[in-house]
């Protein structure tokens, strides 16, 4: 049975890259590339459903009270939306405001909207999902509220007082509620894939719906060529929204859980065993052999992956056979981990790094506020 298991999530995986192959891009116009009638022709049906969708939605959107900042990208797949919302959060509490999150927690079981509680619980991911519940613990101060009716999450959010602007996760597409700023995620190593919509290709809508946008962040800007000819391309078909560009960064890596947050350097040489359950897991194993980490053997599984004990004694048998003194994994990662492993493995620290457009960024992000702020104040 076991050998049956394995070879149906092998045959998966294989799978999942053949079609994500498919999706990827080729050069950098806005032209979609050809594919196949039937899926061609179930793309423009998704489309056609979408657009209809869209319209009921703002027929009854929602308006909050207070600024609402969305989060959201194009395409399915991560750009890295949770480490920008940290980092959203973290500089809106610099600033003087008090944030809350606002997300739709993938996977989350909760059937009512609900607020992550301060205290752990191993059964938190399963009932929020394993994005919000990382957000709560590296938050402490800012309450993340999750559930599909981001509305509804809102206006509990304010009922217990105390918070004056809100953080959208994942709310380009989340159109039945409004708000005040609309930041896109674009990935610059493969912004648009194939240029077409689910399923024939990798985007959520059209590109065309750039046109919403308040402003674009380009992640994974660094080193490519690629990112300047996007950033040329935005500027060309969209004047008069800013593009800024940024960069994750491997921070550190904590040892143990509460533990103090090491260099990248402070590891290097050391000999390691790497697993993630994200969107891209080789940039991540990537990261990790820059900082000058020796990585061994990395395993790879799906997005949102829920462990299973077979899998993590993988792991940790191949720690054993390659006589490696570090087993590391992501913070999302670790978020779906037992209480009881989450000090057996290394926690290593992902977060943004706008470099020479941090100051403009920032400052785009005040600009937009300040009326907004002073608005409720009168």
């Amino acid at each position: 049975m076991k050998m049956v298991l394995d070879l149906r999530k092998e045959l998966f995986k294989i799978a999942g890259r053949r079609i994500r192959d498919t999706w990827r891009s080729r050069g950098t116009t806005f032209s979609a590339a050809r594919r196949p009638p039937i899926l061609y022709a179930a793309s423009v049906l998704y489309e056609t459903v979408l657009r209809k969708d869209q319209a009921r939605l703002l027929k009854k959107r929602t308006r909050l009270p207070v600024p609402v900042i969305s989060l959201g990208n194009l395409s399915v797949g991560g750009t890295g939306k949770t480490p920008l919302a940290i980092w959203m959060c973290e500089f809106l509490i610099e600033i003087g405001f008090h944030p809350a999150v606002l997300t739709r927690g993938y996977g989350a079981r909760a059937k009512s909207p609900g607020r992550i509680p301060s205290s752990f619980d191993e059964r938190l991911p399963e009932l929020f999902g394993d994005e919000p519940v990382m957000m709560s613990e590296y938050l402490p101060s800012t309450p993340v509220w999750v559930g599909a009716d981001r509305a509804a999450c809102g206006r509990a959010a304010l009922s217990g007082g105390g918070v004056d602007v809100f953080v959208l996760d994942d709310g380009f597409q989340h159109l039945s509620l409004d708000r005040d700023l609309d930041l896109v995620l674009l990935d610059c190593r493969d912004p648009f894939g194939n240029r077409l919509v689910l399923p024939a290709g990798p985007l959520r809508e059209p590109c065309s719906s750039l046109k919403r946008a308040d402003a674009f962040v380009m992640t994974h800007a660094e080193g490519t060529v690629e990112g300047q000819a996007l950033k040329n391309r935005l500027q060309s078909l969209y004047p008069t929204i800013p593009a800024f560009a940024c960069n994750h960064r491997l921070l550190g890596i904590r040892l143990e859980r509460g533990g103090p947050l090491l260099s990248p350097g402070a590891l290097g040489g050391r000999r390691a065993v790497a697993f993630a359950g994200i969107a891209s897991p080789e940039s991540f194993f990537g990261d990790l052999r820059r900082a000058g980490i020796d990585v061994c053997e990395a395993f790879d599984f799906a997005d949102h992956h829920s462990y299973t004990a077979e899998e993590l004694l993988e792991v940790l048998a191949s720690a054993s056979k390659h006589r490696a003194g570090l087993i590391v994994t992501t913070a999302k990662d670790c978020a779906r981990l037992p209480a009881f492993l989450k000090n057996v493995f290394a926690v290593a620290e992902i977060g943004i790094d706008f470099g020479a457009d941090g100051k403009d960024f920032r400052g785009f992000i005040e600009k937009r506020l300040k009326p907004m702020a002073d608005g409720i104040e009168s």
